[in-house]
């Protein structure tokens, strides 16, 4: 099956040093990584509104309540890593400056503490704990962890085996680590460049990415008890993911948009002209931030699978759209 892609409008905002205006009902949250603007598309009004300015490469949301979230900027390998945190109600921004030796990934928030993988500037193996503006603890897991989920009282960290010079181990590693203790309670060797994660109920899906046009990527279906159920095999290297209740969404680095059920039969497939960046899902919806780099343009897909996608033109100014999120 092929999919209609609609564009509906040419979106733009207007960065400004007002507090910024916050229009009610469904709202999906987007980072562009090289403007560094914050811009949220509100859903009912088809408009896209600036929120604020982030740090240098804002990589992941994480959201606390209805009214607040954090934002994770990685600082990439040249920039410096900082955590922020937005409040909805009054728009008060609070930037957490961190070391500049993190690379700070993805992150998980529990009862007041933030976890966060640290990819290393430089290299490591750890998951930071942060409450309160700073660093409280770490746990240490194996070569650079990336991704972070929550089943249950136990985290899921993936480890993507990736050296300190930057080449790649035969195999990466998924964790299952306890909340209370912090300890590690179980692991399991996977294929290589473990990476994105993602929690349903009793059963853990995770993504190994392999190595860029050398190996093919891997999903793996896990339960609770950290046993392999199945896996699938996919040509292409998957760089995002996302799950509702019934299907897996998969994107790769150069478009292809895979559509998944929950016994990892591959049921659909579409291409896209961009690179796909990030998904995220709200009940039957998956949001998609496809990446026109400076030969297209980016555009915010949002997919329903076996039904016309909606292609949401961003701005052509900056050529790194990132992260979203669905408040």
């Amino acid at each position: 099956m092929r999919y209609l892609i609609l564009v509906l409008s040419i979106l733009s905002c207007k960065k400004d040093n007002q507090i910024p205006e916050i229009v009610q009902g469904r709202k999906i949250l987007i980072a562009f990584q090289n403007s560094k603007n914050v811009n949220y598309f509100s859903v009912d009004s088809q408009k896209l509104f600036f929120l604020f300015n982030s740090g240098d490469v804002p990589n992941a949301f994480i959201k606390i309540n209805e009214n607040e979230f954090y934002l994770i900027n990685s600082g990439g390998f040249s920039g410096s890593p900082s955590i922020q945190k937005f409040n909805f109600l009054n728009s008060e921004v609070i930037t957490y400056p961190l070391n500049n030796n993190y690379n700070p990934m993805f992150g998980v928030y529990s009862d007041g503490r933030l976890f966060i993988t640290d990819f290393g500037k430089y290299y490591s193996e750890n998951v930071l704990v942060f409450k309160d503006g700073q660093i409280l603890d770490s746990i240490k897991t194996s070569k650079r962890p990336i991704d972070i989920q929550i089943m249950d009282s136990f985290l899921i960290v993936s480890t993507n085996g990736m050296k300190a010079d930057y080449s790649y181990d035969t195999i990466s590693k998924v964790f299952k680590i306890s909340i209370t203790s912090l300890k590690k309670l179980d692991s399991l060797k996977l294929f290589p460049g473990a990476s994105n994660i993602g929690v349903y109920k009793d059963t853990i899906f995770i993504i190994s990415t392999g190595i860029y046009n050398q190996t093919p990527s891997r999903i793996y279906k896990i339960n609770k008890n950290f046993q392999k159920l199945d896996s699938l095999t996919i040509s292409k290297n998957i760089y995002s993911f996302a799950l509702n209740s019934d299907y897996l969404i998969l994107g790769s680095w150069d478009g292809w948009i895979y559509i998944l059920n929950h016994n990892l039969e591959k049921l659909d497939s579409l291409k896209v002209s961009n690179s796909i960046n990030f998904i995220c899902s709200f009940e039957d919806k998956f949001y998609i931030t496809a990446n026109g780099f400076s030969y297209n343009s980016n555009y915010l897909i949002i997919f329903k699978p076996f039904l016309k996608a909606d292609s949401i033109k961003l701005s052509d100014e900056d050529l790194g759209v990132g992260p979203c999120i669905v408040f």
